[in-house]
């Protein structure tokens, strides 16, 4: 789409902009209503729109941040392919400075499809090809359980289930809730396989309502958990899958706790896949949920959501988030998923993580991203060991290196990163591997074009990220 939208500027000598938009077919009024849908609370209609293709020519008028990053949603693409050279070096400063260190948090030319609710909304293919998933693959073993869950999601009925067998399945699924943010993935990939399939074995039994419903809570954070692996695999289209039957199951449980905790997992799955705008949908789809528990659920979806805003480049709402996390903290009650615990909690250590990641986003807030990540490292330090997690460690010490690096100090980003870059190969799942590659994005930067301290982190960040945990997985089982 880049490509004819290239030939169409050169042919019409139009902005990159407005040929975007024609290589996708569109009118400026259907791309006015699609930005509506994905940017509800920005204002835009087909005059502003028309004035924004004309820049920087007369009469025509410089773009937001905001604005930009909203149609880059609409038309798949990332950010600054939207403006041409020129146009980029007349936009306002702050503003041109937003969208660069946005432009990062969209994959590359992705489009995501539209989609009537956002519990609904199917996700794009992967970045491996799904054609190339041979059966005995770990990839393949990701999708076929994705396919169990799918298959489940859609028949719900039908051994009887006593407590000794639903206290033993809560058991391990605390087991390994707990162990999940401390073990690497492929000790515990197989038995969250097996565990979902018993699971599944016993819900299609009969069992009285109350054990139902608790039937249903567990597996829905077992479903909850295989999302979050097949997210760690990088493959976001199996973890929509599985979240969305762990949605299912907390409608079925009637469990507002897991409702908000999994409308914050959809939300971090798409916010790290690099769909901001599916990301912001799923954050606020969760918000009348969160508002009916005191789990720490609901300090997570606030916590996720401003991270969103802000790679999205709506400081304001970003910052208005992380208050309502905050005060959400206050007003915590610990809740059966608190009591699961493990990666089905919301530890003040990793709120502080999530706020260091909301404000690394935001131009001129380097040093208070590199202040949260740095609390952020001791708390984790200083935390019991049920509340340590290595990979939300890691992205603390991630966002750490990105602040400073930002700031200009290239020697400080290599110490706050070295303890991530010395992770073994089973520890180095999708989001840390992400993390990382956000440190090199900025170390393109023009004045790190000679700096040969930055060479060498780039390098050996490059290394780092061609084993990640996927490949430490054995090939079948």
């Amino acid at each position: 789409m880049e490509e004819i939208a290239e030939e169409i500027r050169h042919l019409c000598g139009c902005s990159r902009l407005a040929a975007f938009r024609m290589a996708h077919g569109l009118s400026q009024p259907e791309v006015v209503d699609r930005y509506r849908q994905d940017a509800p609370a920005s204002v835009i209609d087909q005059p502003l729109l028309s004035r924004l293709e004309m820049f920087p020519a007369v009469g025509s008028r410089s773009p937001q941040a905001t604005q930009i990053i909203a149609l880059a949603g609409v038309y798949g693409t990332t950010p600054l392919r939207l403006l041409d050279p020129q146009a980029l070096d007349r936009m306002d400063a702050q503003e041109r400075a937003v969208l660069m260190r946005c432009n990062a948090a969209f994959a590359p030319a992705v489009p995501v499809p539209a989609s009537e609710t956002a519990g609904e909304t199917a996700s794009p293919a992967t970045s491996r090809s799904r054609e190339s998933l041979m059966p005995g693959s770990i990839e393949r073993e990701v999708e076929m359980a994705a396919r169990r869950a799918l298959r489940f999601a859609v028949m719900v009925e039908g051994s009887n289930v006593g407590p000794e067998t639903l206290d033993q399945l809560h058991d391990e699924v605390a087991r390994l809730a707990l162990a999940y943010q401390q073990q690497p993935l492929p000790i515990l990939l197989g038995e969250l396989i097996d565990l979902q399939d018993v699971s599944f074995r016993l819900i299609e039994g009969r069992q009285r309502p109350a054990e139902t419903a608790e039937m249903y809570l567990l597996t829905g954070v077992i479903c909850g958990m295989l999302a979050k692996a097949s997210h760690d695999l990088g493959e976001p289209h199996s973890a929509m899958t599985q979240a969305r039957t762990a949605f299912v199951c907390a409608e079925n449980a009637g469990h507002d706790g897991l409702r908000a905790w999994t409308r914050g997992l959809q939300s971090m799955i798409a916010y790290w896949a690099g769909w901001p705008n599916e990301a912001a949908r799923y954050a606020q789809s969760g918000a009348e949920p969160a508002t009916r528990t005191r789990g720490t659920a609901a300090v997570w979806l606030p916590a996720q959501e401003a991270r969103v805003w802000a790679t999205l480049g709506d400081e304001i709402r970003a910052l208005e988030a992380i208050t309502r996390a905050t005060d959400a903290r206050d007003q915590v009650e610990a809740d059966d998923l608190d009591a699961i615990g493990g990666i089905m909690t919301f530890p003040r250590p990793r709120q502080l993580y999530y706020a260091a990641d909301t404000h690394v986003w935001l131009p001129g807030n380097e040093d208070r991203a590199d202040r949260f990540a740095a609390e952020a490292i001791t708390a984790y330090g200083e935390a019991d060991p049920a509340d340590r997690s290595f990979s939300d460690e890691a992205g603390a010490r991630a966002d750490q290196a990105l602040a400073r690096v930002n700031l200009g100090d290239v020697d400080g980003a290599v110490e706050a990163l070295r303890p991530v870059l010395d992770l073994p190969s089973d520890q180095r799942i999708g989001g840390i591997v992400s993390s990382t590659m956000r440190v090199h994005t900025a170390l393109r930067m023009p004045q790190y074009r000679n700096a040969a301290a930055a060479r060498d982190l780039q390098r050996e960040i490059e290394f780092y990220s061609q084993t990640p945990a996927a490949a430490a997985l054995p090939r079948s089982r």
